[in-house]
């Protein structure tokens, strides 16, 4: 009867690890600021999002009458260029993560309405860089806000913030079920050789998961604008990319337990 209870509880190891994985790396990457920062930094130098911040910004401009309309195009032609050379540079990216960090707060703090990126800072440094190519002076001190999705968008995020809880149940679960598995196994090595194969299928149900659900995400998103679907899309298609990578070290881990367990039981039963 000792190797049932193991079983099983290997079982829950399995499924545990499965929610808890996603659930931390949200907690990391999502729910700290710093974190979903990191994350959506290396979109500043996406050549599509250069385009449409440009376009978004010019066309903010001309309705603020800052910029004259037959300028529109020409501007955010500038705009465009400058951005797309200037994409590397420290002050570019800082501005970038800068108006990444209003969105974040957006979504997940106390604000209320819809989701909303200020891409201000952006604006700052675009109009800084293009000011002596235009035959008009733009304001490098302007709030750009953009909307990034409604009420009921604000609703689906807000179970992030619990992300850190679901962590924390699952982590405990994980160690309880793998002591439990462990010890209470006929063979141990056995039961490590289990663990790790099941390290291997919830990595491999997380990948399938990722893989078919990123980018259904990113056929059914909707943005007001195209700088908003843009950046929607780029935030889902790296957000799969980043927990992928999470789960190369995961299978790894587990197909080396599952090779130390089975070969550690193969030599116990020889000395038997």
């Amino acid at each position: 009867m000792r190797s049932l209870p193991s079983f099983l509880a290997g079982v829950v190891a399995t499924i545990a690890t499965i929610v808890t994985v996603p659930m931390l790396w949200l907690t990391i990457n999502v729910q700290d600021e710093d974190g979903y920062v990191a994350l959506s930094s290396d979109l500043a130098r996406d050549a599509e999002l250069q385009r449409s911040v440009a376009a978004y910004v010019a066309n903010d401009f001309v309705a603020r009458g800052l910029l004259p309309e037959a300028l529109e195009g020409a501007a955010a032609a500038v705009m465009t260029s400058v951005a797309v050379q200037a994409a590397n540079q420290p002050d570019v990216t800082a501005a970038w993560e800068d108006s990444q960090r209003t969105l974040h707060r957006s979504a997940l703090g106390d604000a209320a309405g819809p989701l909303t990126v200020d891409l201000g800072p952006m604006a700052a440094v675009v109009a800084q860089r293009v000011g002596d190519q235009l035959p008009v002076s733009l304001p490098d001190d302007l709030a750009v806000p953009v909307q990034i999705g409604d009420e009921q968008d604000r609703e689906h995020v807000q179970w992030v913030e619990r992300s850190r809880l679901w962590t924390l149940l699952g982590l405990m679960a994980i160690l309880v079920s793998v002591a439990v598995c462990v010890l209470g196994a006929r063979s141990r090595p056995l039961a490590i050789a289990g663990l790790g194969i099941g390290a291997l299928v919830a990595a491999g149900t997380l990948w399938a998961g990722t893989s078919i659900v990123t980018p259904m995400l990113i056929d059914g998103l909707e943005g007001s604008t195209a700088f908003a679907k843009s950046l929607q899309k780029l935030l889902v298609d790296r957000a799969g990319d980043s927990l992928a990578q999470w789960l190369r070290p995961m299978a790894w881990t587990g197909a080396a337990a599952a090779v130390l367990g089975l070969g550690g039981h193969a030599i116990a039963s020889r000395r038997r």
